[in-house]
């Protein structure tokens, strides 16, 4: 894949109320803006160019990564959307993950899963399997053991990248499949907007993620572009993204991104691979599949893989203003709601990813107890499911309490746990 150096992107367009920056992804055509990107102190000072418009879409071959994830204090609390039916009562309705963090209330219940009832505090577990009426345990102490994908069959995250003029206009259809979903948003394309800021921000209640896709979208990985749209989003949505996804799925990105984030979504392609539990894929070069244009719902449901992660990213619906790649949202939907009925843990990146990362640090040789450090920029209030052969599990002295959808939940941040 060829670098490419983004120009300018000059025009936020409206779609059907709501501002829609995308111009394009990083064409090849556009000339030279004047202007600059950034003043002294990172404050905008001579707008974003005054000449160049980017005129190609993406180059030849360029694909658009994704990867930033809401982090600390962006992710949504709990009880975000589930399948398609009114939430039940006694519905996750946890607390919010830090400053900007969205306070869910019950949730909706999936056909494919429910609502979570237990841990108030995991913000990455607020979508639980369907079965329930499963008892507690009561063999011997021990048998500790990390459910894989949270329970579920296998886990599927739908990305969308560029913000582009097709996703807010056809986000209601999208909320209705009842999976949870990531942004990835390019700051400088969305720039003072007030429409598309609160139109991105407000879905954050309905439990999809907000992450970053770089300031400027450039090819060629830079500290002090990533640093801009986080200073971007924690201003305009009070997200603090701890993942990004690489533009143009350039894998320079990869060496950037641990200063800022806990994950990149690095390359990206039709058929590339899936992520397995404690597999020994680089939290910084995630896979993602990017499905061709006009792409069928059946393609993209027969990559999904019981016990692995597929990763989509997808740039928008139609091919106004040069979208890349658009698949129909028809198509979209109707992959998103199979995963959902399949029994797939559909969830957004960060919250998936926080799972796969989180359940390496527990060695499957423990059966009693064990204790972790977190990595670097790890997000807050992420959480593991376990099950035991017996016994009660304490987390700091305090007893974790059993879910009758078949398991305990545990806090990351508590960075041990005793079966006694």
């Amino acid at each position: 894949m060829s670098t490419k150096q983004l120009i300018s992107v000059t025009a936020i367009l409206l779609l059907a109320g709501c501002a829609s920056p995308n111009s394009g992804d990083d064409g090849t055509g556009g000339s030279a803006a004047t202007g600059g990107t950034t003043g002294t102190g990172g404050a905008a000072t001579g707008g974003s160019g005054t000449g160049g418009t980017a005129t190609g879409g993406h180059g030849t071959g360029g694909e658009t990564a994704t990867g930033g994830v809401v982090g600390t204090g962006g992710i949504v609390g709990t009880g975000g959307t589930g399948g398609g039916a009114a939430g039940a009562a006694g519905g996750h309705t946890g607390g919010t993950s830090g400053g900007g963090g969205v306070k869910g209330t019950g949730g909706i219940v999936g056909s494919g899963g429910s609502s979570s009832t237990s841990n108030s505090n995991c913000a990455n577990l607020s979508l639980a399997p369907s079965t329930t009426g499963v008892a507690q345990p009561s063999g011997a102490a021990g048998g500790l053991k990390v459910l894989d994908w949270a329970g579920f069959k296998g886990a599927v995250s739908f990305t969308f990248d560029d913000n582009t003029p097709s996703q807010l206009p056809d986000y209601s259809m999208l909320k209705a499949t009842g999976a949870h979903f990531t942004w990835f948003v390019v700051g400088s394309w969305i720039g003072s907007n007030a429409t598309t800021i609160s139109g991105y921000k407000n879905t954050l209640a309905d439990g999809q993620e907000l992450a970053s896709h770089t300031y400027s979208h450039n090819a060629s990985g830079s500290l002090s572009d990533l640093m801009m749209n986080q200073t971007y989003m924690m201003t305009n949505f009070g997200v603090n993204a701890n993942s990004m996804a690489a533009p143009n799925c350039d894998q320079s990105w990869s060496t950037v991104a641990p200063n800022v984030m806990f994950q990149n979504r690095g390359p990206c392609g039709n058929g590339i691979t899936t992520v397995g539990p404690r597999d020994s894929t680089s939290a910084f070069l995630l896979p993602a599949y990017l499905p061709n244009t006009g792409e069928s719902a059946s393609s993209m449901t027969s990559s999904y893989q019981s016990d692995k992660w597929r990763i989509f990213v997808i740039h928008g619906f139609d091919s106004q203003n040069g979208t890349y790649q658009p698949v129909p949202i028809a198509n979209v939907t109707s992959a998103m709601s199979s995963a959902v009925s399949m029994g797939y843990w559909t969830e957004g990146i960060t919250n998936v990813g926080a799972y796969w990362q989180g359940q390496k640090l527990i060695p499957t040789t423990a059966t009693t107890s064990a204790t972790w450090t977190l990595p670097a920029k790890f997000p807050k209030n992420m959480c593991l499911r376990v099950t035991t052969t017996g016994g009660t599990v304490t987390q700091k002295g305090a007893t974790v309490p059993w879910d009758d959808h078949g398991y305990y939940e545990i806090s990351l941040d508590a960075g041990e746990v005793t079966v006694q």
